[in-house]
């Protein structure tokens, strides 16, 4: 709010429009208390998790049975918390996927707005199940060393370095098919224009 005042009070409106988007990324950007604040309203994503990491382990023969949000490897009990839910890490891939956006001059795209959003949840959505799914198999057969590395420790970081760079390969292949598209069609555009030679008209 103070930025947005000093910023209305040096340039005025025209200027706030102009500087809209960075000040987005401030915003954004700025500690706050959202993530906790709609914690109590993430049951309906931990429930999907934790059905999916079942479905993933019974498909690879692991013993397990899943209750809302707790998963059971070898009657092991898991809990998909609400803060592995990946909310901070979705907020992370949404933010990055808008500094995207905006370094490849694409903010004004709708389509490639909307393609890359939401495929920055899927991709979030997607690596968190798999995260909890192998941190189920590390709590449940007793690996503890391995399950505080991916959960807490450099392990979870590398996943998230991963994750985010998953994003980044995904708008630089979005770049490069809207770019051949974009040949292509140039190509198509020359041939139409190309001058009739009458005298080759059989007529």
């Amino acid at each position: 709010m103070v930025i947005t005042g000093i910023m209305i009070w040096l340039k005025g409106i025209p200027g706030l429009k102009l500087n809209w988007f960075p000040l987005v990324l401030i915003f954004l950007g700025t500690p706050n208390s959202i993530p906790y604040l709609i914690t109590p309203y993430t049951l309906p994503l931990q429930q999907f998790i934790a059905s999916v990491a079942w479905f993933l382990l019974t498909l690879l023969g692991v013993n397990t049975q899943v209750d809302g949000i707790y998963l059971y490897v070898n009657n092991i009990p898991v809990e998909v918390a609400p803060y592995c839910a990946g909310l901070k890490m979705l907020f992370t891939s949404l933010y990055v996927t808008l500094l995207l956006l905006d370094w490849t001059g694409n903010l004004k795209n709708k389509g490639r707005v909307i393609t890359l959003l939401v495929s920055a949840v899927t991709i979030s959505v997607t690596a968190n199940i798999i995260r909890n799914t192998f941190l189920a198999v590390f709590h449940g057969n007793g690996m503890h060393n391995a399950f505080d590395i991916l959960h807490e420790g450099w392990g979870g970081d590398l996943y998230s370095v991963g994750m985010l760079g998953t994003i980044v390969g995904t708008n630089w292949l979005l770049d490069r098919f809207s770019g051949n598209s974009q040949v292509v069609e140039e190509a198509n555009n020359d041939n139409l224009e190309e001058p009739f030679n009458y005298q080759n008209d059989p007529q």
